[in-house]
């Protein structure tokens, strides 16, 4: 863990040296944790991670037959405040 302090006194020196021994930097501020860094590769693998998830719960929810359908944009718009 690297805290505001070691980011000040060391910059990105201290994040590299923390992501090449942990994978990621996390950093605290008044000791808790507040900020992850991953590298871009990582975070990249991250967001398709999270969209496959997306993808999966959205074709569970048809499966299901739990969807609204809507015929124009008054009735999206409806939905939409519904929500």
């Amino acid at each position: 863990m690297l805290n505001v302090v070691d980011i000040r006194n060391r910059g990105i020196k201290a994040v590299d040296e923390e992501i090449a021994s942990n994978g990621m930097a996390m950093l605290t501020y008044r000791g808790k944790p507040k900020y992850v860094i991953f590298k871009i590769d990582e975070y990249e693998r991250f967001k398709e991670l999270e969209m496959e998830l997306a993808y999966k719960e959205a074709m569970q929810d048809i499966q299901n037959s739990n969807y609204k359908s809507v015929k124009n944009t008054q009735e999206l718009d409806k939905h939409i405040q519904e929500l």
